[in-house]
């Protein structure tokens, strides 16, 4: 049992509880009225008092507030458990962590015993007074700089927890942030049982105890940890494929919408051939079928290969480049059977080196307005090389091109390059760029798996 007398209720327990609420949840963007912080505190604050008065052993009664802290939490604010345990986990595991630092030097710095200082209650203010004002500025300044750690902001309400409860969203995410907190918090508390066991407050039997448990407590988490690790990776694949799913569905969109311009127009042109043969100019119907032709063959003849997948993403970029002005060519001189990526990763990869190249040809001034992809295998490896004309992409932001996010358009997100990247290396393959006259070249090397 640990005394806690009235006036430290009031001037430690109390600010404690309402410090490590307010910075919790400043640390997972979650604004808390003044009216619920201040009766988290005081409930937080009595309940610690008759836990401290209850006849468990040391550091058990700290569990214990734990566990009613988080419970008061969910109870006052409404929100669902996985929100309130993080936060309150992170604010206590912050502030134990501040006080295993702070306690230790100002009894080194003022040469207290720490018997006298837990039994004096003016002393146990005192010393509470520069961890408290270190906690609160740290508050300040994260609501200054806007500083946040998680972001739960758009998790609040009952409807949004049932809603994650039954999809299952963020559970794997929950998992690891707990079993990320879980060992910081522990070893403080640790360090607190360490540190306090010089008042002889629990015998050295008790405190071997505490420790035999606490790294079996460790240990488990660190198992739990590789498997949450495992299902996170696999989430972040599955959206991977899904993003790459998009994409396809994206170029697909572009092949209907090519479609639908090309059927279009030839229905103008039917009436041309039509009017020409009504007034008998027979050759120059002839001629201007045979100029349709060779317009729409050559390109249908260039882009054909034998993955349906990918010859329908060639013809949406050759729907697109038609419709921007810009020539086409495809060469396609190997199988893609038995190429190691997915067609799904073929449609990202490729799709996203040509539409950079039509754009930067788009804006070409100049009368050649040129694309040309060739693939080929070769000494163990397959080759893409992507060709525009155009201008060529300045020495001084070439270092930065696969970077995430950067982008030298007015609009766009900076996605295609750095996604054609990964895909690359995630097959052990590698991306170079070369200009030559006014051609910008991308060449792309993926080693064969047989």
């Amino acid at each position: 049992m640990d005394d806690l007398p009235l006036i430290q209720l009031f001037l430690i327990s109390l600010p404690e509880a309402l410090l490590i609420t307010a910075l919790g949840f400043q640390l997972v963007r979650i604004e808390l009225n003044r009216s619920s912080l201040i009766l988290i505190g005081v409930t937080q604050a009595v309940f610690a008092y008759f836990i401290r008065l209850c006849p468990v052993p040391f550091g058990l009664h700290s569990v214990i507030g734990i566990l009613v802290f988080i419970l008061i939490l969910r109870v006052v604010t409404g929100i669902g458990f996985r929100v309130v345990t993080i936060t309150a986990l992170l604010g206590l595991t912050i502030y134990l962590s501040l006080e295993t630092v702070i306690a230790p030097t100002l009894l080194s710095l003022t040469g207290y015993a720490l018997h006298r200082v837990m039994n004096d209650s003016f002393l146990r203010i005192a010393f509470f007074l520069p961890e408290a004002s270190a906690i609160a500025f740290f508050i300040f300044v994260s609501k200054r700089c806007d500083y946040r750690l998680i972001d739960f902001s758009q998790e609040i309400g009952a409807e949004k927890e049932q809603k994650n409860a039954t999809h299952g969203s963020g559970k794997p995410y929950f998992t690891l942030y707990i079993l990320m907190l879980l060992p910081v918090l522990l070893m403080a508390l640790l360090n607190l049982m360490l540190f306090v066991s010089q008042t002889n407050t629990f015998s050295d039997q008790y405190l071997s105890l505490f420790i035999a448990f606490f790294s079996l407590v460790i240990v488990i988490i660190t198992f739990f940890s590789m498997g949450s690790i495992k299902k996170i990776s696999q989430l972040k694949e599955k959206e991977f494929e899904a993003q790459k799913a998009g994409e396809t569905i994206a170029q697909l969109d572009k092949l209907i919408r090519a479609i639908r311009k090309q059927r279009h127009d030839f229905n103008h042109h039917l009436q041309a051939v039509y009017g020409l043969l009504e007034v008998g100019e027979y050759q120059r119907a002839r001629d201007y079928v045979r100029k349709i032709f060779l317009d729409i063959s050559t390109p249908a003849e260039l882009v054909k290969t034998d993955n349906p997948g990918i010859t329908a993403m060639l013809y949406a970029k050759a729907g697109l480049a038609e419709t921007r002005g810009v020539h086409f060519q495809a060469q396609v001189e190997c199988s893609l059977k038995d190429i190691p990526l997915t067609t799904l990763e073929m449609n990202s990869l490729l799709g996203n080196l040509l539409d950079n190249a039509i754009e930067a040809a788009d804006v070409h001034s100049g009368s050649k307005r040129l694309v040309t992809l060739e693939i080929s295998q070769e000494q163990g490896e397959y080759r893409f090389i992507v060709t525009n004309t155009g201008t060529p992409i300045p020495t001084e932001i070439l270092p930065r091109i696969y970077d995430w996010h950067f982008t030298t358009k007015g609009k766009g997100q900076g996605l295609g390059l750095p996604i054609a990247k990964e895909i690359i290396e995630k097959y052990s393959g590698n991306i170079e760029v070369a200009h030559r006259n006014r051609e910008t070249i991308f060449t792309v090397h993926i080693p064969d798996k047989g």
